[in-house]
């Protein structure tokens, strides 16, 4: 990119691309459409997903289920039934068995080692290495599971189902900025791109930059805390990077050129993401104080709402997802996003101590559109 280049011309390109990988006119209307945040064309449907471990999964039989929709990104497709008469508060919606969830506090020998590697380590460190390790089992782990192994072949077909994140992926980006790209926009630029890029006048890699311009226009905020979400959410990518890319044995065919080291980082960077989108916290012990992050099957894609009608809790060896009021048919089952762990800010404040959810962190996070966005 030149140096000569206008801030103002730099924003125009970005939207302009952004707003060309969904087929509409541009425009610099701080308004934002839900066609601009289309990202998962292709995803694996939730019907599919839940029919390949229904047979250890119970759903309720008011509930349907139903592919999202574009403009959910990936999150909803799970309702009550339209003709039903409603389903009653403290109902129980689904029963997941214990042993199929994804937790922080589920980690063998292979994941303490590697974890205990990383240069920062979070809970997003601990439930990443989990999920990275349930994807790509070694043949050790396979044979001690032979109990389980339908189990464990199930969580690693339930995990590669996974499509959708948060906000950034080439859909998202459209392809003058995907163009800029270094395997994935999580994974691209280095704790360094300040100097690096301060003799070109830009004040990171010019990905995060031209996308900052995009985010800043799709959610109402600054440019300044756009790039500031981009640069924290590559931080946290490149704190567990090396550690934990040994965990992948196989990595994804990527049309991306890179090293095989690369395609490893790539994937733990893309399975980040997709953990960031997905988590929440959840009572495993009996220590009242002590919450673990878990990741669990069909609440893992609930419609968001302040006025979430369910809840998790353990009871012996199953999570069980309870209605914690009426639900009228028809009416979408949804969980509270703004409750789910985020990363950690530079200020070290726990996720419970981070004010209200903008649109920003509710869309680079969690990847929610509009709909589920706070309003004025």
């Amino acid at each position: 990119m030149s140096p000569h280049l206008s801030k103002a011309t730099v924003l125009v390109a970005a939207i302009a691309a952004i707003v060309d990988a969904f087929g509409v006119t541009p425009t610099l209307s701080r308004r934002c459409g839900h066609t601009l945040l289309h990202s998962e064309k292709s995803a694996t449907s939730v019907s599919a997903t839940v029919n390949s471990i229904e047979d250890i999964i119970t759903i309720h039989d008011k509930i349907e289920l139903r592919d999202p929709t574009p403009d959910e990104r990936g999150k909803g497709g799970v309702e009550v039934a339209a003709d039903c008469s409603g389903i009653k508060a403290m109902e129980v919606l689904a029963r997941i068995p214990r042993n199929l969830i994804l937790a922080s506090t589920d980690m063998s020998p292979r994941v303490i080692d590697v974890v205990a590697a990383a240069r920062n380590i979070t809970w997003a460190t601990e439930l990443t290495a989990v999920t990275l390790a349930a994807l790509h089992p070694t043949e050790e782990e396979i044979a001690s599971s032979s109990n389980d192994n339908d189990v464990l072949h199930i969580k690693q077909a339930w995990i590669q189902s996974w499509k959708s994140g948060g906000w950034g992926s080439a859909d998202d980006l459209g392809p003058d900025i995907a163009g800029d790209v270094v395997g994935t926009l999580i994974a691209t630029g280095s704790d360094n791109d300040h100097n690096i890029y301060a003799k070109f006048r830009m004040p990171c890699h010019p990905a995060l930059m031209k996308a900052s311009f995009g985010l800043e226009f799709l959610t109402k905020c600054t440019e300044e805390e756009a790039r500031a979400a981009l640069i924290q959410r590559g931080f946290t990518y490149r704190s567990m990077r090396d550690a934990l890319e040994g965990l992948v044995l196989e990595s994804t065919e990527r049309t991306n050129k890179g090293t095989k080291r690369d395609k490893r980082c790539w994937d733990v960077g893309d399975t980040l993401d997709r953990v960031l989108a997905r988590a929440t916290t959840l009572q495993l012990d009996d220590d009242e104080t002590t919450m673990s992050h878990v990741i669990v099957p069909v609440h893992d894609h609930l419609a968001h709402s302040l006025n979430a009608n369910s809840k998790l809790v353990l009871h012996n060896d199953e999570v069980l997802l309870v209605a914690t009021r009426a639900i009228e048919s028809g009416e979408s089952i949804t969980r509270d996003y703004t409750l789910a762990p985020r990363i950690a800010r530079d200020d070290d404040k726990s996720s419970s101590e981070i004010d209200e959810l903008t649109p920003l962190q509710l869309l680079l996070q969690f990847g929610l559109p509009p709909s589920a966005w706070p309003t004025a």
